[in-house]
């Protein structure tokens, strides 16, 4: 960083001050120094107003400004780099970025409808962090049954994804109780633990012939999630949630998996 600054004092070729301006702002930001990442944002939107970097600098700049709780300027800015790239991914960033700004104002309504439109968009950089929030945030909220959802939705198709581990830890952390399963007696009412919910029918059918193996019936039920379908699998008819968690305790010990008790 005392590099560049040298360099951009010293007046530099003009050839190479927009790269440099670009990364100071990136060396700023990593150095937590939100007044100067803001600034230097600014002053390269000013000077280059079609610039190279000019969408990255903005997201640099909106960033900055939430961070300095400056919230409506950067929501000006934010929301002019989302209209000026409507359909790419810089456009998608945006919009994440906005979804997680709500989620830091625990405005969890309008983050996770913004994160549940993303979570289809065709930029995996996109679709990935979006289910990873929605289940995350889910747990936040103690609604177990959509963060395991999400969760099993973004192990399918994202397997490598950063943010799988921390999300099991956190599963495991969960202090579960026959309480947390228990609901209203209805009669018929059983209990199936969720091992898998998927896009494509073939991985559901592949999970459920593997599981068959624990002498328990596994079925396969489609379920219609934001206007898509998948396809859950579900292992054993229990009468109650106790024998439900028993099994789904040994189940995720020979799986090494997480998994979800719901009422059926």
């Amino acid at each position: 960083m005392q590099f560049l600054e040298a360099a951009f004092k010293a007046e530099m070729s003009p050839e190479y001050l927009e790269d440099n301006i670009h990364r100071m702002a990136q060396y700023f930001l990593a150095a937590d120094n939100f007044e100067k990442t803001a600034s230097t944002a600014r002053a390269y939107l000013q000077f280059w107003e079609d610039g190279r970097y000019r969408a990255d600098m903005q997201r640099l700049c909106a960033h900055a400004l939430g961070q300095l709780k400056k919230n409506e300027e950067g929501v000006k800015i934010r929301r002019n780099l989302i209209r000026e790239n409507p359909e790419n991914l810089i456009g998608a960033t945006g919009r994440l970025d906005r979804a997680v700004s709500y989620y830091m104002h625990k405005d969890y309504i309008k983050a996770q409808n913004i994160c549940r439109e993303l979570a289809g968009s065709k930029f995996d950089e996109v679709a990935a962090p979006s289910l990873f929030m929605l289940s995350y945030y889910s747990l936040e909220q103690r609604r177990i049954d959509d963060a395991i959802l999400y969760y099993n939705i973004l192990k399918e198709g994202y397997p490598h994804a950063v943010g799988l581990d921390d999300l099991i830890d956190r599963f495991s952390n969960l202090n579960e109780s026959p309480a947390n399963y228990e609901a209203e007696h209805i009669t018929g009412t059983v209990y199936s633990i969720q091992a898998g919910v998927f896009s494509v029918k073939g991985n559901a059918y592949s999970l459920k012939d593997r599981l068959k193996q624990y002498g328990k019936p596994v079925e396969v039920k489609k379920k219609t999630i934001s206007e898509k379908e998948y396809y859950v699998v579900y292992v054993g008819r229990f009468v109650s949630s106790k024998q439900a968690m028993t099994f789904k305790a040994r189940l995720e010990t020979h799986e090494k998996e997480v998994y979800q008790v719901v009422a059926r």
